[in-house]
């Protein structure tokens, strides 16, 4: 993982259970009953199986639609949810963002304790501070969850340990137990190329995705999604770890060990897949599929996803900026006044190392440095003369209306947009861009960088505006 300046922009290089009928009691005794059927079940955890993916992209009314329902897509279909059972709905969680990142409320065992995770497309594992954790910084919950006041953690040890070719064994260990007693935890450590890193142990309690309110939280509709998950205790952090404000970050690459996979080990959702439905203010995170399409302006497409494990890597066809191929061009589309070549390779460059791969957990947006030089040519001409670049600028609104957008044309003919309101961003936090006009000028900054060593990290800003299901199950 690389962590790319304050804004919590992060890069990343690297049970099953029956389903129990409660009676409609109260809250306290619903509580108590989920503890009770978790002691139960908590041996029965581990069905895992391997899966891959493929992603849709819909177009959605940004301007008239709730925060928590907007999103796009485009290409040709796939496959369709026509053949599913869909006596369980997806479950919808509200998102809120910080920064430019996205976070969820995670809700964590009896009585539930909540954190706030940076949502994260890009890696697998969940993780957030443990008690004691004296090396920790201070975020968004103020207190670090404590496994004392649960009566549903377990702590797996070595012989046990639940996240294979991740975890070590600890022989002696002081972390989280009386010091000097000998546990055999099994621990995890996180490295990022800048600096940062965490160091965790394996813990294992009941998890939901809930909203900020507590009592909403603990009601049916979000605990029916509480499952036993093993996650990362962090005790201790360093670097941008300790000033980040979100709590910790919930993984959601294609692994066994997901909590996706989880909930649909669980038969908590009915499908093996997942959406976003990200806005600059938050947006919303549905288990199992998409919440709803009413507000969609599109149908949903898909493109298959080009690896069966980890990334969820896409297969890029074309790029390009305004009307301009900058990658992907063949001669009967390109000419001289075009500003590219007859002989286009710059394509290979997105598809060199991880690929081209749909991030969340990473704020921006980073094109591959092969494709810098035709970038800058195109945008200068397309912008009348305004040099591209990542410092600070002072836009007018006449200036603002010739930025172009940057299209992205995946296999099945699936085509991505980013508009400039996505890529743009405002350096006062007090305003938001938005196609209404404006007097005197507003200071932006471009959030598109284009010095990726080789593939391409489509973050955060490139999805807002769409809803993007990620179709484990479906491969696409």
């Amino acid at each position: 993982h690389n962590i790319h300046g304050m804004r919590n922009t992060r890069r990343k290089r690297p049970y099953q259970k029956r389903w129990v009928k409660f009676l409609p009691l109260t809250t306290v005794v619903l509580v108590c009953s989920l503890s009770l059927w978790h002691h139960s079940q908590l041996e029965a955890l581990h069905s895992k199986t391997a899966a891959t993916t493929i992603m849709p992209i819909k177009k959605t009314d940004v301007s008239a639609v709730d925060a928590s329902k907007q999103r796009r897509r485009r290409g040709r279909r796939l496959d369709s949810f026509a053949g599913l059972n869909h006596t369980i709905a997806p479950v919808t969680v509200p998102l809120h963002a910080s920064s430019g990142t996205h976070h969820v409320q995670m809700y964590i065992g009896s009585p539930p304790q909540r954190q706030t995770l940076i949502i994260d497309t890009g890696s697998r594992l969940m993780a957030f501070p443990c008690e004691p954790c004296r090396s920790c910084g201070s975020h968004a919950s103020k207190k670090y969850f404590d496994p004392v006041l649960s009566t549903t953690d377990n702590m797996p040890t070595c012989g046990s340990c639940m996240l294979e070719g991740i975890s070590k064994c600890s022989e002696f260990s002081t972390v989280g137990n009386v010091k000097g007693v000998k546990n055999k935890k099994c621990i995890i450590s996180q490295k990022y190329t800048e600096g940062s890193s965490w160091t965790a142990y394996e813990l294992e309690d009941l998890v939901w995705m809930g909203a900020s309110d507590h009592k909403e939280s603990i009601g049916m509709e979000y605990m029916k999604m509480a499952v036993p998950y093993v996650f990362g205790c962090q005790t201790s952090e360093k670097g941008l770890f300790r000033k980040q404000y979100a709590d910790g970050i919930l993984g959601l690459a294609i692994h066994e060990s997901s909590l996706v996979q989880a909930l649909y080990d669980a038969r908590s959702i009915n499908r093996l897949a997942f959406s976003l439905c990200l806005t600059r203010t938050g947006g919303s995170l549905s288990a199992g599929g998409i919440a709803t399409e009413e507000r969609h302006l599109e149908p949903i497409r898909f493109t298959p996803i080009a690896r069966d494990h980890g990334w969820f890597a896409l297969t890029v066809e074309r790029v390009l900026l305004g009307s301009v191929c900058l990658a992907g061009c063949y001669s009967k589309d390109a000419s001289p006044s075009s500003g590219v070549d007859y002989e286009d390779t710059v394509l290979e460059a997105f598809h060199g190392g991880k690929g081209t791969i749909l991030d969340s957990g990473t704020t921006d947006t980073y094109l591959p440095q092969a494709i810098a030089e035709r970038f800058q040519k195109v945008w200068s001409r397309l912008t009348v003369g305004l040099h591209y670049a990542r410092r600070k600028y002072k836009y007018s609104y006449a200036e603002y209306e010739k930025l172009p957008s940057i299209s992205f044309q995946f296999a099945n003919n699936v085509t991505l947009t980013v508009d400039p309101e996505s890529y743009m961003e405002s350096v006062s936090t007090s305003t938001t861009l938005s196609r209404d006009p404006w007097e005197g000028t507003r200071e932006l900054v471009n959030r598109i960088y284009i010095d990726e060593p080789t593939g391409a990290v489509l973050g955060a800003n490139t999805m807002l505006g769409h809803d993007i299901l990620f179709d484990i199950q479906g491969k696409q």
